[in-house]
């Protein structure tokens, strides 16, 4: 069956940065080339899919989800429009909700990443300005918190005990400044030094809300609008992972340095080119994200096993009962897991007004109509899980 990705409830903010990219040796590592698709089937990688209905509250509506993380029987959802963390179980219980916007102890202005320790079972978020760390428990009381000299705009914890930072340009604190890229800290916050990731680092386009990090094999990938993919291992060291080689729709050098406010935006903006990349996920050989084409979101999707790329407006889940939508996360039980907000049910709903009928995807769109149905009643936004085959987890690369 197909599903079209929705685009109306996305808005991105588009910003310019003025670097000028470094030169990247892309014969150290390996290539993928990247090809339009009719669409990308996620249900090859899946064996089963199962839903979630997220209780319902005053206090537990969300806007848009940037980064969701499951733990245990714990869902941390963050949402940085609202400077908020959102804590369900995994039955959809509504927990609590950390929303603690000010100036005083424990309190911040704005939430830049989150990220857990599950042995010790905390949930840290970071602020970029002030420039400040909170850890709390799972059951969502603060424990301590400190402020760090050099934030960033996505922080990852990575081994048994450094934290990763990324910013695109260079920090300044005032009295110092760190060059762009990856730093590392130790857990209280010091600074532990750099490891400065080699080739094009720095974005030409920036997206609004950009996630850089997705937790790896007990460190980290990171992914900006560079076209490069970097690996970071449990120690911190960065290295380049795989060139994404977009042909006709390589976003031309030329253009790279437009400012937002140049006369020649519209021009940079008019073209199709890939000019924006956001929410790695990643498993096995293969990594998941998406981009910003011609005004429009897709996903693309890299297999590093057979070294080929695509990219689409659509996705084939053929083999599972349930249309899939772009996932935001993984779970620590191997599974894929995404939301079916009550926007992007209503447009489901309206999508489905009208198609012919499909005997190979009735039944999973009867029980797709089923949950839409139930969740726009209650105004229920819906989880969905989708477990991963082990040969995709395990498969080498």
């Amino acid at each position: 069956m197909r599903t079209i990705i929705y685009y109306g409830f996305l808005t991105f903010a588009i910003t310019l940065t003025a670097c000028k990219p470094k030169s990247q040796d892309v014969g150290l590592m390996k290539t993928i080339k990247f090809e339009s698709a009719e669409a990308i089937d996620l249900g090859q990688f899946i064996d089963r899919v199962h839903l979630v209905q997220l209780e319902n509250k005053p206090e537990s509506a969300f806007t848009e989800i940037y980064k969701l993380i499951v733990t245990g029987e714990n869902i941390f959802m963050l949402d940085k429009r609202l400077e908020a963390v959102f804590c369900f179980d995994t039955t959809g219980k509504f927990r609590y909700r950390i929303q603690r916007i000010g100036r005083g102890p424990g309190e911040y202005k704005e939430l830049d990443a989150m990220w857990v320790m599950p042995a010790e079972k905390e949930l840290w978020l970071q602020s970029f300005w002030p420039s400040r760390i909170m850890v709390y428990n799972f059951d969502g009381r603060l424990l301590r918190d400190f402020p760090i000299r050099w934030s960033g705009k996505d922080m990852i914890g990575i081994g048994d005990h450094l934290i990763a930072g990324f910013n695109t340009t260079k920090s300044n604190d005032g009295i110092d400044s760190l060059p762009g890229g990856v730093f590392l800290l130790n857990e209280d916050g010091k600074l532990k030094g750099q490891s400065l990731i080699a080739g094009d680092s720095f974005p030409f386009w920036g997206v609004n809300y950009q996630r850089y990090f997705e937790e790896f094999e007990n460190g980290a990938l990171l992914l900006n609008q560079s076209d490069t993919i970097f690996r970071i291992n449990e120690s911190g060291k960065s290295s380049p992972e795989v060139f994404l080689d977009w042909g006709k729709y390589k976003y031309p050098e030329k253009l790279k340095r437009i400012g937002y406010d140049s006369p020649r935006y519209k021009e940079a903006e008019n073209l199709k080119f890939v000019y924006g990349k956001d929410q790695l996920v990643a498993f096995g050989p293969i990594r998941l994200f998406r981009i910003i084409l011609d005004h429009h979101m897709e996903l693309a999707m890299a297999n590093l096993t057979t070294g080929e790329g695509s990219f689409s407006d659509q996705f084939n889940s053929s083999n599972v009962k349930v249309p899939l939508l772009y996932p935001l996360g993984k779970s620590d039980k191997g599974e894929l897991i995404g939301i079916y907000d009550t926007d992007l049910l209503a447009a489901f709903k309206e999508l489905r007004k009208g198609q012919p009928k499909d005997p190979k995807a009735d039944e999973a769109y009867q029980l797709m109509d089923s949950i839409v149905k139930t969740a726009l009643t209650l105004d229920r936004p819906v989880l969905w899980f989708a477990r991963l085959k082990n040969e995709w987890l395990t498969k080498s690369f």
